[in-house]
């Protein structure tokens, strides 16, 4: 009995942080999450419950219980290889391309994520005389695509317009890295030329599994991470988009639907 209070308990508790979750911007994903997790909480008291009386019910109960403990399971083997993944690697390459991979786009100004990976992109282009491929294309809610969004972004920070490659295309990870090597090939980049990837650093981890999937060696590759700024809110943010990724990583790994959360 105390255990299907507790049961109880848990799943109303997970309402309201949830609802919270869904007004702040960029935490949707975590809000679903609770609810889903509430529903599942709430799914396992009443089974117990009907467990006093039918079998069936216990079964059920046992069965969602295990999909529950194999569910954590995967994700605690996931997050370990988002988080040991999401330092940069290939510091010695010498990129014969920047490319930095999209995210959203706030009417035509890049999105706080965007922006860092931005930073990140322009203090490697201040040691490198590499062009940037920017690519991305336009979303919900977006007026300008990604790659237009910050193609003006660089070069309203000193840029070379002619440095600077627009893929606007891509709609995925795994389309930046296909219409990054089309458009790489046919502005002459070697094929064997290594070059670097500019993105977040919870994102490392799945960009690195796609490249890998798409058959590029990763000797030819220079991940470069941007993280948020250091501070309570954004600390939050961050273990968000950590937990996201994880199922976006199962995603890729399991299903291999081209889709990004």
């Amino acid at each position: 009995m105390t255990m299907r209070k507790t049961l109880w308990l848990l799943a109303a508790a997970l309402l309201p942080i949830g609802a919270a979750c869904f007004a702040v911007s960029g935490m949707r994903f975590s809000g679903a999450l609770c609810w889903a997790a509430g529903a599942v909480l709430a799914a396992l008291a009443l089974l117990d419950r009907m467990a006093e009386r039918r079998s069936w019910a216990r079964r059920c109960e046992h069965a969602l219980l295990a999909l529950v403990c194999a569910g954590c399971a995967l994700f605690a083997v996931l997050e370990a290889q988002i988080v040991s993944g999401a330092r940069g690697s290939g510091e010695a390459l010498r990129p014969a391309c920047i490319v930095v991979l999209g995210a959203g786009v706030d009417g035509t100004r890049p999105s706080l994520t965007l922006q860092r990976r931005l930073e990140a992109a322009l203090a490697l282009a201040e040691t490198e005389d590499a062009p940037l491929l920017v690519s991305g294309s336009r979303g919900l809610g977006e007026d300008i695509s990604e790659a237009e969004c910050m193609a003006r972004w660089l070069a309203a920070r000193g840029v070379e317009p002619e440095r600077i490659w627009r893929e606007e295309q891509a709609t995925s990870t795994r389309t930046n890295f296909i219409r990054s090597l089309e458009m790489m090939a046919a502005r002459g980049v070697a094929p064997d030329a290594p070059f670097a990837v500019v993105t977040s650093d919870y994102h490392v981890a799945r960009a690195r599994f796609i490249a890998s999937e798409l058959g590029i060696p990763q000797a030819r590759l220079r991940f470069v991470p941007s993280s948020l700024p250091r501070s309570a809110y954004y600390t939050v943010l961050t273990v968000n988009y950590y937990v996201r990724e994880a199922f976006a990583l199962a995603n890729e790994m399991l299903l291999g639907v081209d889709i990004d959360l």
